[in-house]
Order: structure tokens, then C-alpha cells, then sequence
């Protein structure tokens, strides 16, 4: 019996509808005829053991029975990595095994990505599979996708550098997360965990830069002097002119004045030179789930993590859109042929008329094979499923709006520049006039929107035509801060880290590959920071908290510095192609992780409670926060760090340790003072 384990149920049953063979539903598989059978995982169903797994048994327990915090166990490198089963996937697993067992050949069917292969492969590993395995490659869930993976299976050892590079990226990030969350924690003056992450440190490093270069910046008055001949034209800074400063802007009202009081009294300016050309600009490429995100975000004011929620119900649910997790915008020259079919699709989705204007024929520069990666962009499949959320709508109609726009015609304009003399001084006037909408139209743009350059008549002018000054005037402008993070403009800043790093020879080498996390990862991270509190939302802005202020300040700049945390995931790719070893890697991590611990021996931190009512440690007993962050509480006798106010679910307060997570009730004298340990409370 050929056995599919698919990545999630969803994916299990749109694998199985197009298999041969009756269906009859088991408990937690499908049978499809007589010989084959999908099954599931969800999720990841076995994850790392703890670092209590590790460390001697002779470590003192917390009241909870979890082993103290203490640096006599850091590092805590484990001699060889073990899983164990979710508890909650426990009977799924044993489904699974059971198949197994009747199975001659089995089917890797988590998603195309490396996250994916690792989930299904670790099931094979945890049960002792070793017979033949294959993969299919699901891009989306239509039909005619899944029947094409269906007829192109390979075999699973093809994917054995992808896996590794998955589980790299596991070990890397429990390597630094449970190592230095406790080292520098333990020297925490403060009250709460100093929460330390491979990705999501430094994305809160960014955070906090921009918000901090906000704040400190002090804007800057400048001028721009115009002249008016029908049109007009800006005066062309000159470096060496009088009240420019280093920054490129005349900052000298005095100066600007004198300039336009001199073009007035000379009256006349000629044409020094004039162009006049019709230029095309093709469509925009097609969206990575960055991109998407991005457009989004600014469009729709949604956050990143309900963007990919919806791509992932379009890919999964609605069958209605491809794979969402993908860094790509581009798109194979072989399913060029598929376009007629999916805009036959939309079409029938209510985007005839779109269609109508649509030319199957046409090809644009989204058509490149060369440039697609492991998964290509974003595009609908013409197909549908189901009744869409009006969120998952909108999202559903950006992404065919940007597959539509791939078959209509360049939009067409007219660009015109004229530079005139004037006093000795060039003065310029640009303007961009719209000749023919093109793909433009699927948006509903006639002019050019999106361009900052005016379409002002500027009439067609001869080489040494003199003109009439009939106006001259300075404009008085200001210098802008940088705009505040939105959860577009961040996930933009986190895959093209390379555009916020400031050092020009890392800026270079970071350009082409490098970013903070994956396009499967970044919203979690997002969501992770604002969950701990460490950053929160304001409107469409996103700003980092004092607590997290204080937790990037305090931490050693390895940890916070984007451009090594982007070449760790270039280092990941490195893995996923087979020029560095999972081992190799690891073995890096761990010499910086050795290397962060003696840095945090060595610091002075003093970082507050952060995180908020939904990431407060512990379950029913410990209750949760009301109203956002903890409070304060007195220090703990045991461990001398300061414990925290927190509430039973009744809503009666109580103090915990968020160091040796002891737990004690007020005094009844005095309710700011600690009173009966719980270990000690007679029940």
C-alpha cells in the first residue's frame, strides 16, 4: 500500500480528491481504493526536547518541578538531539504508525518548502521508517496542479539537503533561544525574561533604530527657488553655490531670493536643452508573499500574520491562488500555456470584463525561468471553492489583478524635459503625461498615480528659444523623518535588510540574498515581538515599547545586528544547496552561542516585564494580567530578582518569580509585601 503523509488535513484531503479509487474515510486517514491511503500530520507533531532533558538530574527544581536556571548548565549542547511526540498528536501518530506498518512505499506531502520536508521527514525518522519514500510538489491545489504533481513524483532523497537545512535552522534557533534567554535573564536586574531570538532580536533592533532616529531627528528648513515661463521650472542645485550645505540643500532663505530676484529682473530664460519621448513601463512583477504583504498592509491596512492567513485560505481552502510562501515574483516560461485556462477561470470569478481586454498571448517580463527558486510567485488558478471572508476576498482580488495586468499592454507615456538658463543658473522642469493607460487599466488608473513627477503642459520648445519670466517664488520646504514601521514596511525592511543597513560594503553583499527570517516566518516573528510586548501597534504603525528599548540596549550588538543574522540565513540557503553541511553549521552556532554566554556573564542588565496578558508564563495557576504588562513586585528571597504582580483567574493577585517561577500570596497585613508560599500552603 502506498501511504501520502500529507503537512495538515486540509492538504490531505486535496491530494486524496484526485487519487484513484473509492474514498472512505478512516479515523484520521482516507482510503482511496484498495492500495492507497493519506494521512496527516498537524504541524509539526514532534518538536525538541527541553533543556531539562539535558541537564543533570542534580539541578535543583523550581516549587513546579522545572529544573532552576542557572549558568553552572549553560551551555546546554546537547551530545545528540532527541524529539518527542506533542501530546496533543499523540493518537495521530499512532495512526500514522499503524499505516506504516501495511505500507510498501510512502509519499512526503508537506508543503513545498523546507519547513515541509523536514515535518514529514521527521515522522519517517521517529518511526523507524526505511522503506521507499517519495515527494510530491504541491505549488497549488487546483485540480489540474495536484493531478500534474500526482504524475511527477520524485524520490525524497533528491530533497535530503532541503530537510537538513530545516533542521538547522530548528537547532539553531533552540541553540540560541534556550541558551541565552537563560543567560542573560540570569543577569537581569529587572523582573522579567530577557527573551533572546535568532530573527526576532534583531528585527526588534530595527524597530527600535527607526523609532530612536524619529525621535532624535531635528528637521531642517530649506528652499527651492522656481521660475515661471508657462511652466515651471526649479532651480538646478549647484554643490558650490552659496548656502548649500554638505546634505545637498540650500538652507539660505537670503540666497534663495537673491536667485529669483535676479531671474526677475533679467526677465528672459532660453532653452539650454529639450527632450520629448513616449517610454513604456511594463507591469509590475508578481508577488512573493513580501510583496503581497507589503501592498496589503498599505492598501487594505492589514497586518502581515492576516495576510499570510489569507494567502494560505486561498492556497488551502478556496483552491483559488498558488502557493503562499514564496520569495519570488517570477514565474516558468512553461506554464506560459496555462494562461488561457486560468483567465477562462477569473473570468467566470467576475473579472470578465478584464479578461475580455486580456491577451493570452502576450508575455512579460514576469516569463523567467532562470529566476524562479524553489517555489515561483503568487497567481490565481482560475479555480474556486467555497464562499470567501471579505478579508480573504480582497486579498484574492490583488493577487488576480496582478496576474491580469501581466497580459495587457505596457502603459504608454509621454516624458518631457526642458532645462533653461536663467541668470547663469540652469533651471529644470520634468513632466510625465500619460499617452496610453495599459496595464494600468486593470487598476483603474488613466494617469500616472503613482508619480511623483507633475503633468504639467510644457509645450514642445526649440534649442535657444527665448521665453518671458512672467513669475518667480521660493518654496519653503522641510526636511522628513523616516515614516514609522508599518507591518508592510517592515516585512519590506526584513527581506530586503540590505536597504536599511547604512555600512556601503555590507550593503553590497547583503543586496542579493540576505534578509531576517523566511517568507514563511517573518509575520509569526512580528506577532511574537508584539506579543511579548516587546513592540505594539498604533493604527497602521508599529513602534517598539520601553521594555523593548531597554532589551535591545542592554544585549551584546551580535545579538542585535541584522547583517549577521542575514548572513546566518544565507548560510541556511548554503545548507539547502549542499555547500555546507548541517554539522558544519551547527557547529558554528555553537561557538557563537559559547561565545554570547561569556559575553552575558560579563553584563549589567536591567530589563522590565514586557510581555502581555496572552505570552504570560504558565497556564490556569498562574493566572493572567489584566490591563497589559505586570507590575513589580518585591524581590524573591531565593533568588534575589525582583517577582511580578500577576492575577488568578478568579482575580486575586499574586507574586511570581520570573527567575525560579516561585509563587507566593500577599501578606494579609501587607498586600505589597509576599506572604505563604504556595509550596507551602496547607491544602
Amino acid at each position: 500500500m502506498k501511504v501520502y503523509i500529507a503537512e495538515k488535513p486540509s492538504l490531505g484531503k486535496g491530494i486524496a480528491e484526485y487519487l484513484p479509487g473509492s474514498k472512505s474515510k478512516g479515523n484520521g486517514f482516507i482510503q482511496c481504493g484498495v492500495d492507497i491511503a493519506v494521512t496527516w500530520c498537524f504541524g509539526h507533531i514532534f518538536e525538541q526536547e527541553e533543556p531539562d532533558f539535558y541537564t543533570p538530574d542534580d539541578v535543583p527544581t523550581t516549587p513546579k518541578g522545572k529544573k532552576k536556571w542557572r549558568f553552572e548548565e549553560l551551555p546546554i549542547f546537547p551530545e545528540q538531539w532527541k524529539k518527542r511526540a506533542k501530546d496533543d498528536a499523540k493518537a495521530q501518530i499512532k495512526v500514522i504508525r499503524d499505516l506504516l506498518k501495511k505500507a510498501s512505499s510512502v509519499v512526503n506531502a508537506g508543503d513545498p518548502d523546507r519547513e515541509g520536508q523536514l515535518l514529514v521527514d521527521e515522522v519517517l525518522e521517529e518511526l523507524r521508517w526505511k522503506g521507499p519514500t517519495l515527494r510530491i510538489w504541491l505549488a497549488a491545489l487546483d485540480e489540474q496542479s495536484v493531478r500534474k504533481a500526482l504524475a511527477s513524483l520524485k524520490d525524497n532523497r533528491d530533497y535530503q539537503n532541503l530537510r537538513d537545512s530545516a533542521e538547522a535552522r530548528a537547532r539553531a534557533d533552540w541553540l540560541m533561544g534556550m541558551n541565552l534567554t537563560r543567560a542573560f535573564t540570569l543577569r537581569n536586574s529587572g523582573a522579567g525574561v530577557v527573551s533572546v531570538g535568532r530573527v526576532q532580536t534583531p528585527t526588534l533592533a530595527l524597530v527600535v533604530a527607526r523609532d530612536e532616529k524619529i525621535e532624535h531627528f531635528k528637521p531642517k528648513d530649506y528652499f527651492v527657488p522656481r521660475i515661471h515661463t508657462g511652466f515651471w521650472a526649479v532651480w538646478e542645485l549647484r554643490e558650490d553655490f552659496e548656502g548649500v550645505d554638505a546634505e545637498g540643500y540650500l538652507t539660505d532663505r537670503k540666497a534663495a531670493d537673491r536667485l529669483v530676484s535676479w531671474a526677475k529682473a533679467d526677465g528672459k530664460a532660453s532653452v539650454k536643452d529639450f527632450t520629448s519621448a513616449e517610454k513604456q513601463q511594463q507591469a509590475p512583477l508578481g508577488f512573493s508573499l513580501a510583496e503581497l504583504q507589503k501592498v496589503c498592509s498599505a492598501k487594505l491596512g492589514m497586518s502581515a500574520q492576516n495576510v499570510l492567513d489569507a494567502a494560505q485560505a486561498l492556497y488551502e481552502e478556496h483552491k483559488a491562488a498558488t502557493y503562499p510562501r514564496t520569495d519570488c515574483r517570477y514565474l516558468p516560461e512553461e506554464q506560459h500555456g496555462d494562461a488561457r485556462q486560468i483567465l477562462s477561470g477569473l473570468a467566470k470569478a467576475g473579472f470578465a470584463d478584464l479578461v475580455k481586454a486580456a491577451d493570452s498571448n502576450r508575455k512579460s517580463a514576469i516569463w523567467n525561468t532562470g529566476k524562479v527558486t524553489a517555489h515561483h510567485a503568487i497567481i490565481p488558478t482560475g479555480s474556486m471553492q467555497g464562499s470567501m471572508s471579505p478579508a480573504v476576498a480582497k486579498v484574492y482580488e490583488i493577487i488576480v489583478r496582478s496576474y491580469l495586468a501581466q497580459f495587457y499592454p505596457p502603459y504608454v507615456y509621454r516624458a518631457i524635459k526642458a532645462l533653461l538658463t536663467c541668470t547663469g543658473e540652469d533651471w529644470k522642469a520634468t513632466a510625465n503625461i500619460p499617452v496610453s493607460a495599459g496595464w494600468k487599466a486593470v487598476y483603474g488608473m488613466t494617469d500616472d498615480d503613482n508619480d511623483d513627477t507633475p503633468a504639467q503642459p510644457i509645450p514642445a520648445l526649440k534649442k535657444g528659444q527665448v521665453l518671458t519670466v512672467q513669475d518667480a517664488d521660493v518654496q519653503a520646504k522641510q526636511t522628513k523623518p523616516p515614516a514609522r514601521f508599518t507591518d508592510g514596511s517592515l516585512i519590506e525592511a526584513m527581506s530586503n535588510i540590505h536597504k536599511v543597513v547604512e555600512d556601503e560594503a555590507a550593503k553590497a553583499k547583503l543586496k542579493e540574498t540576505s534578509g531576517l527570517g523566511t517568507e514563511a516566518t517573518r509575520a509569526s516573528i512580528i506577532e511574537t515581538l508584539l506579543t511579548r510586548g516587546f513592540m505594539e501597534r498604533k493604527g497602521k504603525q508599529i513602534l517598539s515599547t520601553q521594555a523593548g528599548r531597554a532589551l535591545v540596549h542592554a544585549l551584546p550588538k551580535d545579538l542585535t545586528d541584522p547583517v549577521l543574522t542575514a548572513r546566518w540565513e544565507d548560510a541556511l540557503s548554503s545548507v539547502s544547496e549542499g555547500r555546507v553541511t548541517l554539522q558544519q553549521f551547527e557547529e558554528a552556532q555553537r561557538k557563537f552561542v559559547s561565545r554570547m554566554i561569556e559575553a552575558a556573564k560579563a553584563a549589567t542588565i536591567a530589563v522590565g516585564q514586557a510581555r502581555s496578558a496572552t505570552s504570560a508564563r504558565g497556564k490556569a495557576s498562574t493566572g493572567k494580567m489584566r490591563g497589559g504588562a505586570a507590575k513589580a513586585g518585591p524581590s524573591c528571597p531565593d533568588c534575589k530578582k525582583l517577582t511580578i504582580t500577576l492575577k488568578t483567574k478568579k482575580g486575586d493577585a499574586f507574586f511570581k518569580c520570573e527567575g525560579c517561577q516561585s509563587c507566593w500570596w500577599p501578606d494579609k497585613q501587607d498586600a505589597k509585601k509576599l506572604g505563604t508560599k504556595w509550596s507551602e500552603k496547607k491544602t
